[in-house]
């Protein structure tokens, strides 16, 4: 499982050669007369590399040292009368091939040359060569570890009792260990390893002329605002290396960048002494019984868990999203890192509490990125976090945030709408609300996510109470509200209720009436309300929902609620033109659905008012299909109005899917009905107020393929045919 790997060593020569002396003259006791302390000049050779692994960077590969290259030297000289000195140098290959002393390039000081003192017997010779170092050692230097992806890891020799004068042969040898783990996950450009009290850094130390090397966890001034690791780089191909402290790593995790849960690593026996100059290579085999993968909800953390977030003000709020916008990193006023970049745009490192601060929403660009990096932003009040989405949202949450005003067109708490060209994907809302009052014409969109979406939501979680409610005593436009969008002529699929502990309600109510006498003063005075969008004139799939949909204090020309959707439209309503680009499958509605009073005027088609409320569905138009749903939760009739009499010229459909399905080309199959229907009205032959288990109202039979297993005395379908749009 593992295979070692000594890493090859470098060779340094350091002659020591006798300047300025014209003749040495022998003496009783030490054989040769010194005139006075005596430079030593270093002579460096480094020797041939076998099995030099690839990536790393010590000694140019492995040939010769470079111009520039620097070298710190600590000598500890014992004198003829026992006692010791200790000196101090910095060397620098020069571009003549010459070790020179370094000076330094701040102060214009030079070191001082290591001399042979006059009576020096013999002295030890320790050299370190740090890569990053370029200059003389005043104090200290620290690096952290994953900067040895790019640079070479640090070297040290070590040679004892060499005699006055004599050569010094130091070889050098690896100062870290090296471990590559392969058998991860492919197309990934890197990975971090973590685990309890890791020695993420290196310090190299001079307190006068004595230097001490060691491996350190890095402090704020090495990582600012970070959680300490040591980051490997990979190409791709599922392996990695680090470049890592000796010492214990038995019990470690490796994660994706930022620490985003990976893999955990226990009792690996092997890896329990990684000793420094030494590779190892780990292989990961599927179905280990010491690894253990995280899954995806592993990889968020507790939502409600406030010890590790980082409280903005209004001026970090912008900054941030500036940065976002702009493609920058930012660092909060505190020092902590808040956005980093990589290769494919922002990502998000800390959860966020915004504490309900005004700010300024930007637009999120067209190519733009921003990873949440399963993190969370809490306390989000008073707008959007984007002006307009058309970038692309991954991985984030969203806790605790709110939208409400008067005369709002579009609203969510992502982004009042999104283009084609956004991408909304793995996003988690919990305690969200939305409550607008629209006021004169024109059209109203509301969601939880974003009010008007072209783009493409792709798995979204609900959590904790998300209500979107629409209120307004004079409202002739139309509206089109949904728990998690208003409009939708793009995508959606994979949204679901958080699975934790707590419970989840999603409301979404809607409260829109006409003045008094509006009947000759309006042409329309629509309203579309659904649990998961109001009008979708796209794609909608594989999603699982329940919540309260409430329109029954709503007035509407065209008046239609679905548990999942208010209207499923595939052509502009009158054209007959059925869209291939709109359908709903695999989806799961339990909800309690109640819709709103059909209201003609006198201005529009027909001068009919229609209202159609389903448990899937309150109107599908022209879709293209719709397959594999189940409509459980219960349909509710409007006899919640005291004396409930509809409208003259006013027509109502309720069914346990549909309140109305109008298409010849729809395909519409595997839809099963479970849930119920409950209203005391009881429609007479010649009512406009039709009751069905599987649909209200229907241009033809669709029992074929399809099943009600719900109760009520009702037929398959209230009215089949004759029906106009």
């Amino acid at each position: 499982m593992y295979q070692m790997k000594r890493f090859s060593t470098i060779s340094l020569l350091l002659a020591g050669i006798l300047c300025g002396c014209t003749e040495e003259n022998l003496t009783e006791d030490h054989g040769i007369s010194r005139d006075g302390d005596e430079p030593v000049k270093f002579v460096m050779e480094v020797l041939p590399v076998d099995g030099l692994p690839a990536d790393t960077k010590v000694a140019h590969g492995g040939e010769s040292f470079e111009t520039g290259d620097v070298i710190h030297v600590q000598a500890d000289f014992t004198l003829v009368d026992g006692t010791q000195t200790t000196s101090y140098d910095c060397l620098e290959l020069g571009s003549d091939g010459e070790w020179i002393s370094k000076e330094s390039e701040d102060s214009g000081i030079p070191s001082s040359p290591m001399m042979w003192p006059w009576d020096a017997e013999k002295a030890t010779f320790r050299a370190y060569y740090l890569s990053h170092s370029s200059g003389i050692l005043v104090s200290e230097t620290a690096r952290v570890l994953d900067e040895l992806q790019s640079e070479a890891d640090p070297l040290y020799a070590e040679i004892s009792d060499v005699p006055y004068g004599g050569a010094v042969h130091l070889e050098f040898g690896h100062l870290c260990t090296m471990l590559t783990v392969s058998g991860l996950t492919e197309n990934e450009q890197s990975f971090w390893l973590e685990m309890d009290g890791i020695r993420d850094a290196f310090s190299l130390t001079r307190t006068e002329n004595e230097l001490s090397f060691s491996f350190i966890t890095s402090d704020a001034s090495l990582r600012p605002g970070g959680r300490n690791h040591v980051e490997g780089q990979s190409s791709g191909d599922g392996s990695v290396t680090f470049y890592l402290a000796p010492g214990d790593y038995s019990n470690i995790d490796i994660t994706y960048r930022y620490g985003l849960a990976y893999l955990s690593l226990t009792d690996l026996a092997d890896l329990g002494n990684l000793e420094a100059g030494t590779s190892y290579t780990l292989q990961i085999n599927p179905g280990s019984g010491n690894v253990d993968e995280a899954d995806e909800e592993e990889r968020w953390p507790d939502p409600d868990d406030t010890s590790d977030d980082i409280l903005l003000n209004t001026e970090e709020i912008d900054a941030m999203l500036e940065a976002i916008h702009d493609g920058d990193e930012y660092v909060s006023n505190a020092g902590v890192p808040i956005i980093a970049q990589d290769d494919n745009g922002s990502v998000l490192l800390r959860n966020l509490d915004f504490q309900n601060n005004s700010f300024t929403p930007q637009t999120l660009p067209n190519g733009a990125v921003l990873d949440g990096n399963y993190h969370y932003i809490k306390n989000i009040s008073g707008s959007a976090l984007f002006s307009q989405m058309n970038g692309r949202v991954s991985n984030l949450g969203i806790v605790g945030g709110s939208v409400s005003g008067t005369g709002i067109a579009n609203a969510g708490i992502l982004s009042p709408s999104s283009s084609a060209s956004a991408v909304m994907n793995n996003l988690r809302l919990k305690d969200i609300s939305i409550s607008v009052t629209p006021s004169g014409s024109g059209v109203c969109n509301l969601g939880a996510l974003t009010g008007n979406s072209a783009g493409n939501v792709i798995g979204v979680s609900l959590g904790g109470t998300v209500s979107v409610t629409v209120e307004s005593d004079n409202v002739p436009g139309r509206v089109h509200i949904g728990g998690l969008v208003g409009q939708s002529s793009g995508s959606i699929s994979g949204v679901a209720l958080m699975d934790d502990d707590d419970p989840v309600e999603i409301t979404v109510r809607c409260r829109c009436l006409f003045p008094e006498g509006a009947g000759a003063d309006y042409a329309e005075g629509d309203r579309y309300v659904g649990g998961l969008v109001g009008l979708c004139t796209g794609t909608v799939r594989d999603c699982t929902l329940s919540a309260t949909v409430d329109a029954s204090q709503t007035q509407g020309v065209l008046m239609y609620t679905g548990g999942l959707i208010g209207m499923l439209r595939g052509a502009e309503e009158g054209s007959g033109a059925a869209s291939s680009a709109v359908s709903l499958s695999g989806s799961v509605a339990s909800c309690e659905v109640t819709g709103g009073l059909a209201y003609p005027l006198d201005n529009t088609t027909n001068g009919e008012g229609r209202s159609y409320t389903g448990g899937l569905v309150g109107y599908s138009y022209y879709a293209s299909s719709v397959s594999d749903c189940v409509s459980m939760g219960t349909v509710y009739g409007h006899d919640y109005e005291p004396d409930f009499t509809p409208y003259e010229n006013s027509y109502y459909a309720i069914g346990g899917a549909f309140g109305q399905i109008f298409g010849a080309d729809t395909d519409v199959s595997g839809v099963d009905v479970r849930g119920d229907i409950e209203t005391s009205i009881t429609p007479a032959a010649d009512d406009l107020y039709f009751i069905g288990l599987f649909a209200g109202r229907a241009d033809k039979d669709y029992s074929s393929g399809n099943t009600v297993n719900n109760s009520g005395g009702y037929d398959f379908t209230g009215e089949l045919g004759n029906i106009h749009y």
